[in-house]
């Protein structure tokens, strides 16, 4: 396994897991779709601002370009709806376990529309996968009193339009391998800004009136937040998927679950579960026999 795009994966996935924290906080506050088009706006100007300073434009049309903008519309606009509002109902370390199925849904789906080579031995994984997640609902059973289904379904859904966002941002570097992926992350977020536009005038996103609420720490952490959790997280994933094999790159999902679980307990000053530390030994042993 290449190590460079593992170590694009691991950044990406650190500073994700760093910037939930601030998603799941202001999405109780205001909502998900809001916190979504708030970073997808940032994430936008800071990537127009790094291309124009680093590499240049390139410069894209046609299918290459309308994959990307789809990507950034499915990925990051419609999918991260699900998954912050997933993150509101049941905090980001739980719910980014559910991306633990992410590698095998992603592999198949590229062994078969991108050629990609499907290793046997991860379909093995799964097993603890499941473990991993029915530990997780049960603890949510035991807490609430149900299942929780609305929050793990949407965590469900968010991981695969997540997928999808994927396949078609790695099909567009392969249709023009000189494009940086700066500049991919730019057009991406020009989807997202579209998919927000036009949910907007569906549903109202109360953008300016959630804006003007936040003070100015409020401000300057949800800021933070999404340019951690946006922009820096996408420069280096965008990069790890240009260069990696898939499904291993989306393998390396264990350490924002791992990371995002640790944050949350110590900003939140409470011990970790039992359930929850069951949860990650089915996790890593399912991620062990992935990555081996």
């Amino acid at each position: 396994m290449d190590r460079l795009p593992v170590l694009f994966a691991l950044a990406a996935n650190l500073c994700f897991a760093a910037g939930s924290l601030f998603y799941t906080r202001f999405a109780r506050r205001t909502s998900a779709a809001w916190v979504n088009a708030f970073k997808a706006l940032l994430a936008a100007a800071a990537f127009a601002l790094t291309v124009t300073l680093s590499t240049g434009w390139l410069g894209l049309g046609g299918a290459p370009l309308a994959m990307l903008l789809v990507s950034g519309a499915v990925g990051l606009g419609l999918g991260d709806v699900f998954l912050v509002e997933a993150m509101a109902r049941m905090g980001p370390g739980r719910t980014l376990m559910i991306f633990a199925f992410q590698p095998l849904v992603l592999g198949t789906l590229a062994a078969v529309l991108l050629g990609q080579p499907l290793d046997a031995r991860r379909l093995s994984a799964v097993g603890f996968f499941m473990l991993c997640l029915a530990t997780i609902s049960h603890e949510s059973r035991r807490r609430h009193g149900h299942w929780n289904a609305a929050a793990l379904g949407a965590a469900g859904v968010g991981m695969l339009l997540d997928c999808g966002g994927i396949l078609l941002t790695r099909s567009a570097f392969d249709a023009v391998p000189a494009l940086s992926s700066v500049e991919g992350n730019f057009y991406r977020c020009l989807g997202a800004l579209g998919f927000f536009f036009a949910f907007s005038r569906v549903r109202d996103l109360g953008f300016r009136r959630h804006l003007a609420s936040l003070g100015r720490r409020e401000l300057a952490a949800v800021t933070a937040g999404s340019l951690l959790g946006c922009y820096a997280s996408l420069l280096f994933y965008l990069a790890a998927i240009k260069h990696g094999h898939l499904a291993a790159v989306s393998g390396v999902a264990i350490t924002s679950t791992a990371f995002a679980s640790a944050l949350e307990c110590a900003v939140e000053r409470r011990r970790p579960s039992l359930h929850l530390g069951a949860a990650f030994a089915f996790f890593a042993a399912g991620m062990t026999v992935l990555l081996r």
